[in-house]
């Protein structure tokens, strides 16, 4: 009897230890608490490679001319972000919404590319992540909240002719919800938006906790719920997307591993703009797709995006003389 007790007590102790060592890792979800991409992160996975690619941290790494962006949050962070201004101005300007365990240093060649193509970009990290303040994340009011001001800094430098929102997987949710309330946006790209957030912190759960899911899966939501400031379940991307009229651009991986193609199509079906449209970039993960894209990737989201926006309407003196008839 004595030994049974023992034996008991025994394993309890046991797995009160194999908790705490787990509980960390269990208990801390990425996807609230971001890992910091920074230059220190990025230097030192790419002396782990063996690809050849280029360790960029800086757009002036690509011989881009550009400046710093700090903006104050409604909460008292800093976000650190880059402006690269177009070589003609007025120009389109693209502002970048990274997704979570990201950073705007993932971003520099987009900015080159869509440089090259003619538009104004500008990029910052999310709050979080990056260089940027914070330690806990979501992509709720807050975030939308930081896009409104970063997007007032952008405008505040002259040479903006319509401005666009380009979001990548959980940027993504961000720069729709941030369309809707923002009408100075007047373009959108959607990359690897996932349907509902409930459904995609479901799949991230299986994932991270496996059979321990039911235990922390209810925490995790209640948590993101605080953060977003709203219930998860009002996080649906198909229904936000029919209150949206202006022009959008979808894209998806055809072996995206974090966001089903049948999500993102159903955000397409359900977008209210007449004006939409959706490229599956074919053997891309969740996060190659626009290496896999390469030149055309860029050229289909320039090409929608110069022949979708509003054109500058230019005053003419018929027209005044038009409207001093009335």
């Amino acid at each position: 009897m004595i030994g049974r007790i023992f034996y008991f007590i025994s394993s309890i102790i046991f797995l009160l230890g194999v908790f705490i060592i787990l509980s960390p890792t269990l208990l801390i979800p990425d996807v609230i608490y971001p890992v910091r991409i920074d230059s220190t992160y990025i230097a030192f996975h790419a002396g782990q490679q063996t690809e050849s690619d280029s360790v960029l941290l800086l757009p002036s790494d690509l011989n881009l001319k550009y400046s710093e962006i700090q903006v104050n949050t409604i909460d008292d962070l800093k976000l650190n972000g880059w402006f690269v201004s177009a070589p003609d101005t007025p120009a389109n300007t693209i502002i970048f919404i990274h997704d979570f365990n990201e950073s705007k240093l993932l971003y520099i060649d987009h900015l080159r590319q869509f440089h090259d193509r003619g538009f104004n970009t500008a990029v910052y990290d999310l709050r979080a992540h990056g260089s940027s303040g914070g330690n806990e994340f979501s992509p709720g009011i807050p975030s939308v909240d930081d896009v409104k001001r970063f997007t007032d800094s952008v405008l505040e430098k002259k040479g903006t002719r319509n401005l666009v929102f380009m979001g990548i997987g959980i940027g993504a949710a961000i720069a729709l919800q941030a369309s809707v309330y923002d009408n100075r946006c007047k373009g959108l790209v959607l990359q690897s938006p996932f349907s509902t957030y409930e459904k995609y912190l479901d799949k991230y759960a299986e994932k991270k906790w496996g059979f321990m899911k039911n235990i922390w899966f209810p925490v995790l939501m209640n948590k993101t719920s605080e953060l977003l400031q709203y219930p998860v379940k009002e996080l649906d991307l198909r229904e936000i997307a029919t209150y949206t009229s202006i022009p959008t651009f979808f894209i998806i991986g055809s072996d995206d591993e974090k966001v089903f193609t049948s999500e993102t199509l159903e955000v397409f079906e359900a977008s209210g703009t007449e004006k939409k449209e959706l490229i599956l970039v074919k053997g891309a993960s969740h996060d190659k797709i626009a290496k896999e894209g390469g030149e055309t990737y860029y050229n289909k989201i320039s090409a929608f995006l110069m022949n979708t926006l509003p054109k500058q309407t230019k005053t003419t003196r018929f027209k005044k003389l038009v409207l001093n008839d009335h």
